[in-house]
């Protein structure tokens, strides 16, 4: 484990960016509770994903890359599911689905998701908007699609124990941007509760609302 190291979350605000900004991502929710949706997606989900990059270099997974953005999608799956959030997974799913279905897929004739992604993964156009935005969202429902147990994508993360007899308590959420801290702070009280060494991870609200990611130093 990596005992001296900074990990700050970064998250954008939908009601900071600019007018162009909030059109996109009009586009990709819809008009309609756009702010609710953005909120839900990287305030409620989307820490825990960015939470699990913390874990694996706190835990020198050797999991990297492409593979490690399948995994911590896995990751943030199975926790939410592991705590009973099964109706707010499957108006995740709904979400996801409908939001691929207006972007039009990268992948070229012939060749597998994972392969495509592989042969482009550290080149510049991994870095295209709409490519690494159709392979997020895509991920993220192959997640949701696959709901694995949490103790086994924890071992493959390279963390080792037992969750019998952890129950994370329910809590409703009330989806805003003040979510991301509560559910930074739940995970880690999770996290505490079954006894897991963690990193301390901090939360850095941004006004750049693209900026969704993890920091470390």
């Amino acid at each position: 484990m990596i005992e001296k190291r900074d990990y700050t979350i970064k998250t954008g605000r939908f009601e900071r960016g600019t007018e162009e900004q909030q059109k996109l991502f009009m586009e990709l929710f819809g008009k309609e509770n756009v702010q609710y949706q953005f909120d839900f997606y990287f305030h409620w989900y989307n820490i825990v994903h960015e939470y699990g990059h913390c874990l694996c270099d706190y835990y020198n997974t050797d999991v990297v890359g492409l593979k490690q953005e399948l995994l911590v999608n896995r990751f943030a799956v199975s926790f939410w599911s592991y705590a009973g959030y099964h109706k707010e997974l499957q108006d995740l799913a709904e979400m996801v689905h409908g939001i691929l279905q207006k972007m039009k897929s990268p992948v070229p004739d012939g060749l597998s998701f994972i392969t495509y992604y592989e042969q482009i993964w550290g080149t510049d156009k991994i870095m295209e908007v709409p490519i690494y935005g159709y392979f997020q969202f895509k991920s993220v429902l192959m997640a949701l699609e696959d709901r694995e147990g949490l103790a086994h994508v924890l071992k493959e993360m390279g963390i080792e124990g037992s969750l019998a007899g952890n129950i994370y308590p329910y809590r409703k959420y009330s989806i805003s941007v003040e979510t991301a801290q509560a559910v930074l702070e739940h995970l880690q009280l999770f996290l505490d509760g079954i006894g897991m060494k963690r990193p301390k991870v901090n939360l850095e609200l941004v006004d750049e609302p693209f900026v969704q990611c993890a920091v470390i130093s």
